[in-house]
């Protein structure tokens, strides 16, 4: 029996207007807590923007925010995989040598940060998805928080580029990588959507062939790898739909509630 799913939020489980079916999520929703399978929001984003989707249920859900390095239950830290600050330096040094430090945003436990200097385009898309966020004069001066990752926002076209740069000289405890559409995420590695899953299933004692999730992008491959029943999304990259044993309709189309109804709520998935 399913007992746990999880969703990618981003080109997954919300329309591209960042919207989805409120009603229809509603009714699934107690559904899946009278069967008490548990719901877990999975995304490189971060924790606030993930809760605000969600303003009936953010004490209720399980949010891992960050790509999986961190984990809240309601609003309890059950998980935090911070970079150590060297590392983060580190990192900084090298994004600064190839000019990307306006297209950059370090993440914390607390907020996000970006620079008073990068364009105010960057500013305002940062914006969505980043709630809780403050300018900085520099990244030399680092603010007193917990860092868990620095996210990049790059042209497409350069993206498979600079993963390959990043990761040659990041060194051994950060990885970069992709959630497609040119964003770059970069994380402590052994850091992902897939150990995450792990962690909550060692947690909930919940095995991976009893979870069922849902994602697009490159970020989530390891989680559609990890547990029993992996749905891509439509409109998911081909690695993507190769790695996932099933495919569910787009998220324009509100696929992620379609499978669950169909899959989950009426027929009781085993």
């Amino acid at each position: 029996m399913i007992k746990l799913v999880a969703f990618d939020i981003a080109g997954t489980f919300l329309r591209s207007d960042n919207t989805y079916d409120v009603e229809c999520f509603e009714k699934i929703y107690r559904a899946l807590q009278d069967k008490d399978i548990k719901v877990v929001v999975i995304s490189g984003n971060q924790y606030a923007q993930l809760a605000s989707f969600f303003p009936k249920h953010q004490e209720e859900l399980i949010i891992v925010s960050e790509n999986g390095a961190l984990i809240f239950e309601g609003d309890k830290l059950l998980r935090e995989a911070k970079i150590a600050r060297t590392e983060i330096e580190k990192v900084l040094d090298v994004l600064v040598s190839e000019d990307l430090e306006n297209a950059t945003t370090l993440c914390g436990l607390h907020s996000a940060y970006l620079l008073k200097s990068a364009p105010k385009q960057y500013k305002e898309e940062i914006a969505i998805y980043y709630h809780a966020l403050k300018e900085i004069s520099n990244f030399q001066d680092l603010p007193e928080d917990d860092f868990v990752k620095l996210a990049l926002l790059v042209p497409e076209e350069k993206t498979d580029q600079l993963l390959e740069k990043l990761n040659q000289v990041t060194g051994q405890l950060v990885q970069a990588v992709s959630s497609g559409h040119g964003s770059i995420d970069i994380i402590q590695r052994g850091v992902h959507k897939g150990s995450a899953l792990e962690f909550l299933s060692q947690h909930f004692g919940i095995a991976p062939q009893e979870m069922m999730a849902f994602g697009d992008g490159g970020n989530d491959l390891e989680m559609l790898a990890y547990v029993g029943h992996s749905y891509a999304m439509a409109n998911a990259s081909e690695k993507v739909k190769k790695t996932a044993k099933y495919q569910a309709p787009s998220n324009q189309e509100s696929g992620v509630l379609e499978i669950l109804e169909r899959k989950v709520v009426k027929k009781g998935l085993s």
